[in-house]
């Protein structure tokens, strides 16, 4: 199965994009991924922790206009840290397939611990098996480097600002490419932005997302302090 590929090294992280605002409420943030593309490697779609319990037609011409931008979108899938059983998670993607037409899943909160490492490369192989070109893992910190061999992506970190200026990388991460990882850094202060960037490209992230929003859900709209037209990261 082909599978998307990486995008080349840069100086800069490429973007994850949690897209957890909806078109309706915010149009401006949709169009603006769209308009900025070829900084995107993926844009992660959750509407209701979820796909909820029926398709949503308001977001079908916005993932239509994606899709012609060539961005990668993968639907949203909760794992509890392992305990979600593997049938409901494989039914939420067949309906993210179904009504979204995505291009992979991305599990959030994955364990990282080597007991669960089996649970997640039988996730990853029924989303494969299903159609995903793309499978991502949300753990939040690095897991043991067992779970490289059954994602594209790992999330290595997710968390806020001051936590992340803390973050130790641990030695098997250097053996791989950069593309495989990214981090998500909320609660940055608008003059870190850059510095925030840096430190995800030293720490060999190649993809990241980067904004000074906080609160329950940090991923309700592109970062406030983002000058029009230029990334968020």
């Amino acid at each position: 199965m082909n599978q998307v590929p990486e995008p080349a090294e840069s100086t800069e992280p490429a973007l994850i994009v949690p897209a957890y605002f909806h078109p309706a409420t915010h149009p401006g943030e949709w169009s603006w991924l769209a308009d900025h593309a070829a900084q995107v490697r993926l844009v992660v779609l959750n509407l209701a922790n979820g796909p909820g319990s029926r398709a949503d037609p308001v977001y079908l011409p916005v993932l239509d206009r994606l899709r012609s931008a060539r961005v990668t979108v993968a639907g949203y899938i909760d794992t509890n840290y392992g305990q979600r059983p593997p049938d409901e998670a494989a039914a939420e993607f067949s309906r993210y397939l179904d009504w979204y037409q995505v291009d992979g899943v991305f599990y959030d909160r994955a364990s990282a611990a080597a007991e669960h490492l089996g649970r997640y490369a039988d996730l990853a192989r029924r989303a494969r098996d299903l159609g995903a070109r793309l499978v991502a893992l949300n753990h939040g910190a690095h897991p043991i480097e067992a779970y490289a061999e059954h994602a594209d992506l790992l999330g290595t970190f997710e968390g806020p600002w001051a936590s992340y200026l803390e973050l130790a990388v641990p030695r098997w991460v250097r053996s791989h490419s950069p593309g495989r990882f990214f981090h998500l850094v909320h609660s940055v202060p608008a003059a870190s932005f850059g510095d925030a960037g840096r430190l995800a490209i030293r720490r060999n992230a190649g993809c990241a997302y980067i904004t000074d929003r906080g609160g329950a859900n940090p991923w309700d709209r592109v970062p406030a302090s983002a000058p029009a037209g230029a990334a968020p990261c």
